[in-house]
């Protein structure tokens, strides 16, 4: 059964189960034709529009997001997309409802709850039906969140970082809302998420001891643009001997202050909507699949490591996390929430997990050469992987890790 197929088929269900409403009756489905295929890392997607009529004989139509697992088996089991499936559904049909719900028996401030996507329908039946497995979303360009307008592969302006940066801190501030109202179901519901990056063995499943080298490989540029660093020399004693190691520590939860963290807060999993002057207004993020519980560090160093060059952190580094933390501050009311000084401490302490995944995303963004497929890691060893990630990107690559290693040392590595 091809993508297209099921999509067609699962439109029918969604009408019968009355998901666009009591009584529906089919009209007509098309592929919207923006993408049709493996069009992104771990998944497939395609855009449809389905018109819909009711009992007096109104029509509506939907435009909406179809998002399937990765067609490879091997690679499907090696992204983990069951339980990416998982965690996006439970997601959308448990986690966000009672969030939400626990928000409107707070206060918060003004315009205190993050836009999300609508979700519309799941399906995560596993082994043999697993080519049926299916994430109904809406698309939403209907409400005018559309791709970054940027020219640079990695980096966003100013305007754009702030406004993903306040949209991150309005969805964290729903976590600590939730906290305060009934911890005890907050923590059932961020139990219930499975893990999406560590495997049966206990492996980090990208790159797990070679992890250490490849950031090594920037330390040493570090070291040959600084001279010798003391900083550097620890870091790589401490922190890189076994770098799989500091990564675990990292993404563990430690209380009061975690939250559910989006995981993949980054550009590639943002939309953005623009006033009349081309300027953004506000952040969208979607793809909830690598949700996790842990330090609001993960989402906050993944996000501006993976965003944002050496000058704009030169230059605007103190001005976001203060923006975070007043956005965080006014979302959640009276509800306790980190100040600046604590969070300085979160980065500290958990900044290491944008770093670790920096550190080989940054060079495949940089890849020019082609565009990177998962298959290419199968059946490769830690040490393979490793040497094929240094060959992306080239010496800029290298340069790149390298100033977001220097920044590291320099705010989250100081000497004590």
């Amino acid at each position: 059964m091809t993508n297209t197929t099921t999509a067609a088929a699962t439109v029918a269900e969604m009408i019968e189960a009355g998901v666009f409403g009591p009584g529906g009756r089919f009209v007509s489905f098309a592929l919207d034709g923006q993408h049709d295929g493996q069009n992104q890392f771990a998944s497939s997607i395609l855009y449809g529009t389905v018109t819909v009529g009711d009992r007096d004989c109104h029509q509506q139509s939907h435009r909406l997001v179809f998002k399937f697992k990765h067609t490879v088996p091997e690679v499907k089991e090696f992204l983990k997309n069951d339980q990416q499936f998982h965690n996006e559904i439970l997601f959308y049909e448990q986690i966000i409802p009672f969030l939400l719900d626990c928000c409107s028996q707070k206060d918060g401030g003004e315009d205190a709850t993050p836009m999300l996507c609508h979700y519309y329908y799941g399906r995560n039946n596993y082994g043999d039906l697993a080519n049926r497995d299916i994430i109904v979303l809406e698309n939403e360009t209907i409400r005018g969140y559309g791709a970054a307008v940027t020219d640079h592969k990695l980096c966003l302006d100013f305007e754009h970082l702030i406004v993903a940066i306040r949209a991150l801190a309005k969805f964290h501030s729903l976590s600590y809302r939730a906290k305060h109202v009934d911890r005890d179901k907050f923590t059932d519901l961020v139990t219930k998420v499975k893990d999406t990056q560590w495997n049966d063995d206990g492996q980090w499943l990208v790159i797990d001891k070679g992890l250490g080298g490849l950031l090594s490989v920037a330390v040493d540029k570090v070291i040959e643009h600084r001279g010798d660093d003391r900083r550097a020399h620890r870091f790589q004693t401490e922190l890189l001997a076994d770098a799989p190691a500091t990564l675990r520590r990292v993404m563990e939860p430690v209380e009061p202050l975690s939250v559910l963290c989006h995981g993949d807060f980054n550009r590639n999993n943002l939309m953005f909507k623009y006033d009349d002057d081309g300027r953004p207004v506000d952040a969208l993020a979607y793809d909830m699949a690598t949700v996790r519980y842990g330090s609001p560090a993960i989402d906050l160093s993944f996000f501006l490591y993976m965003n944002t060059d050496r000058q704009t952190r030169d230059d605007h580094w103190d001005a976001l996390l203060d923006a975070y933390c007043e956005t965080l501050a006014a979302a959640a009311g009276d509800v306790p929430v980190p100040d600046r000084g604590q969070l300085d401490v979160e980065m500290r302490e958990h900044a290491f997990y944008g770093l670790a995944h920096a550190s080989f995303f940054l060079r495949i963004m940089l890849e020019e050469q082609k565009p990177i497929a998962p298959l290419e890691f199968i059946n490769m060893t830690f040490d393979e992987v490793k040497d094929l990630l240094l060959s992306f990107g080239g010496e800029r690559a290298t340069d790149w890790v390298a100033d977001t290693v220097q920044h590291y040392l320099d705010t989250s590595f100081a000497e004590t």
